[in-house]
């Protein structure tokens, strides 16, 4: 019996996991390595659970032999796991605030976002509010404004932007606070070289271009997926550390036309 991480969807909880799975010491994916607990409602339905078992068998007891009640003991051994794997209920775990990884901002950086949908004065907008967030724990940054055509501009960061802040700004150009979107197709698209200062990327893809994009009909507007080639995908959410491979790309027609 196997159930399904509440990150990444893969059934890697096995029934040793599930049962070993408490509400208070989080255990990591084995797939994708996010944090993940036990529900709560486990805590509070297996004694319920474990005391109707109890009273419905009391009546059986009368029927069996006293010299054959010592069988009783390998059944509850069975029984009290398998109740504790049935009620099981992996639920995403808080991950612990951590510092954003250590970044030397290269002058010669190649990362650019491409941006298609908006007008300009309403770029400037979305970027004054994303720099007036809480962005103490990075670096101070330039951001260049450059028009490729109607409604579609490049921006570029002369003075180099943290990776994990360069990944959140590609999420925010799309799903800005305070616009609304009805009504409206806007594309976005980051073209880099991926490097060291990615974190929670593997080493065999460093010095590899890559194209990081929002996946097509996503229900999670926290995910930016990044492709460096074809069949070879990967997703991280905004709030969350670690990478980890999908299996469908979800890579629209219309960031095909923009970043290619």
């Amino acid at each position: 019996m196997h159930k399904k991480c509440p990150h990444c969807h893969e059934e890697t909880f096995g029934w040793r996991e599930l049962i070993t799975l408490d509400s208070f010491s989080p255990h990591q994916c084995k797939n994708c390595h996010q944090l993940v607990r036990n529900s709560g409602w486990r805590q509070l339905l297996a004694p319920l659970v474990i005391v109707l078992i109890a009273l419905a068998a009391m009546p059986l007891l009368e029927f069996i032999p006293p010299d054959k009640s010592v069988f009783l003991i390998p059944v509850a051994v069975i029984v009290l796991p398998l109740v504790l794997v049935l009620i099981a209920k992996p639920v995403k775990a808080d991950n612990p605030q951590t510092d954003p990884a250590p970044f030397t901002p290269d002058p010669d950086n190649d990362k650019v976002i491409l941006i298609q949908g908006w007008h300009e004065d309403e770029i400037r907008k979305i970027l004054d509010d994303f720099v007036e967030q809480d962005l103490s724990a990075f670096a101070a940054f330039q951001i260049e404004i450059q028009q490729r055509f109607e409604n579609s501009f490049a921006l570029t960061f002369p003075e180099d932007i943290h990776p994990d802040e360069y990944i959140c700004l590609i999420n925010y150009l799309a799903y800005p606070f305070d616009f609304d979107l009805a009504g409206r197709s806007i594309v976005v698209a980051g073209k880099t070289t991926l490097n060291s200062d990615f974190d929670g990327l593997p080493k065999s893809l460093e010095g590899k271009k890559a194209i990081l994009y929002l996946p097509e009909n996503g229900d999670d507007y926290q995910l930016v997926y990044l492709q460096i080639e074809p069949g070879v995908t990967l997703a991280k959410s905004c709030n969350e550390g670690t990478w980890r491979k999908v299996k469908d790309a979800k890579l629209s027609s219309a960031v095909k036309s923009l970043a290619w």
